[in-house]
């Protein structure tokens, strides 16, 4: 197998004619894997572009297409038969933005039905780094996006022997190893905007709205500093990612007692997203943190910012509230060292 790389186009040439089975068009025996970079407001077919693509490299060429840059959102990886290509662009917090491309080529005598449990397997890796990764869809977890696809490659050579390769075949462990970790790899996105459903630049702009309510002399982009030693602890990150799986869960009504719509509009019912956000206040900075994370909700409720899903604006808030406290204290003495 050889690999060519140039802007916006990676060829994977597979040395031989192999069998193919694709959740896109795809000829059926092909000597090459192409993955193609188009704009992000790319508004042609599939067809046509697969059909360019295939006049410049060649009939039994299959096609992936990505508004991802390439060759940087490119991957590959291999162990014993099985080897992993893909890119991968996931959208912070929508399915409908970005694209996950798998191809598996595996130099095993696969039958047909062989090569379709390997191409299910593929796409469950797929879901679970897409999922383990909080890929959400409207609040919900998601397996991916709404564009991704997958292939599943054999030499011609190899005859047609397996009818399995399932998660617990040898082969599709293998499979599955690396798919999941490639998709994790190349997934480019901050996890602190995926978990909470904001951006960093919308946690500048609320604390700057905090700013305007009771004054600090800080310098620009000093709170994102902060905010990112926070991040460096695990017990930090701990909270935040309960948060999100809990919101994820919420949307989808599977809390039990709490019907999805209650969740959504924040029931008093739901106290547990309160008590987290306390929990990591108090962890951060202490009981004033938490005292101030209560001023920070009560310069929310007047419309400084927008609300996020229950938990996440818990966590946000306590964030807010801890980032305020350290920065305080480093501007008029008293922070622990």
């Amino acid at each position: 197998m050889e690999i060519r790389k140039e802007r916006g186009l990676v060829v994977v040439e597979l040395g031989e004619a192999h069998r193919a089975i694709s959740s896109l068009p795809t000829p059926p025996q092909i000597a090459r894997i192409a993955f193609k970079q188009v704009d992000k407001d790319f508004s042609d077919t599939y067809e046509a572009e697969a059909a360019r693509v295939r006049k410049a490299l060649g009939e039994d060429t299959a096609v992936f297409l990505t508004a991802a840059k390439l060759p940087e959102s490119f991957g590959v990886r291999a162990e014993g038969p099985v080897s992993a290509a893909a890119t991968v662009a996931m959208s912070p917090t929508s399915c409908v933005g970005g694209t996950i491309n798998v191809a598996v080529i595996a130099d095993a005598p696969l039958s047909k039905w062989g090569m379709v449990d390997l191409l299910r397997t593929a796409v469950e890796a797929k879901c679970l780094a897409a999922v383990d990764r909080l890929a959400r869809c409207n609040g919900m977890r998601s397996p991916g996006t709404v564009t991704d696809a997958v292939l599943v490659a054999v030499p011609e050579r190899q005859g047609e022997s397996i009818h399995h390769a399932g998660p617990a075949t040898e082969l599709g462990q293998r499979a599955t190893q690396l798919v999941y970790e490639l998709v994790v790899a190349l997934d480019a996105y901050d996890l602190f905007e995926r978990a909470l459903g904001a951006t960093r630049r919308e946690f500048s702009q609320a604390f700057a709205a905090l700013l305007k309510e009771a004054p600090l002399p800080v310098k620009e982009g000093e709170e994102l500093r902060e905010l990112d030693k926070f991040l460096k602890d695990p017990n930090v990150w701990a909270l935040i990612l309960a948060a999100s799986e809990l919101d994820a869960m919420g949307t989808r009504g599977l809390i039990p007692g709490l019907s999805a719509e209650e969740f959504k509009s924040d029931s008093p019912r739901l106290v547990a997203d309160e008590l987290l956000g306390v929990a990591l206040a108090d962890y951060l900075g202490g009981f004033q943190a938490v005292l101030t994370t209560y001023w920070v909700e009560r310069v929310k409720k007047r419309g400084a910012f927008r609300e996020l899903a229950p938990f996440a604006d818990d966590i946000m808030s306590a964030l807010l509230a801890s980032v305020y406290l350290s920065l305080y204290k480093k501007a008029y003495g008293g922070e622990r060292q």
